[in-house]
């Protein structure tokens, strides 16, 4: 009997055991999210004219069939890797969504 009690505390402790780790690493990949996307996501809201004013003109613009503009800026750095940046405006020019993407790398076909 006691060595029946002792098995059940030792699989009770390693369930919880488990259980804690897991909630530990979903905590960390939640907690972990990109610096650079969290930069971009601060735009959301602002006026573009904001974001002109910090980072210089864009490299391109376009405005979509429902009045909203997309505007795009491609940035070189020394280690020669090629970034765009897109921001997508309201009909007012806010910001209402963000994204980058290493354009160096081509896009893989799905």
């Amino acid at each position: 009997m006691k060595i029946w009690i002792r098995r059940q505390k030792a699989a009770l402790f390693l369930k919880g055991a488990a259980i804690v780790a897991l909630l530990a690493i979903t905590a960390a990949s939640i907690s972990c999210t990109d610096p650079r996307r969290a930069r971009f996501d601060s735009w959301k809201g602002h006026p573009i004219e904001e974001l002109i004013q910090h980072m210089g003109p864009p490299t391109s613009t376009m405005q979509l069939k429902d009045g909203r503009m997309v505007y795009s800026w491609i940035q070189v750095y020394g280690s020669g890797r090629t970034y765009r940046s897109v921001f997508t405006t309201s009909k007012d020019g806010i910001i209402e969504g963000a994204d980058y993407h290493d354009a160096s790398v081509p896009k893989r076909a799905d």
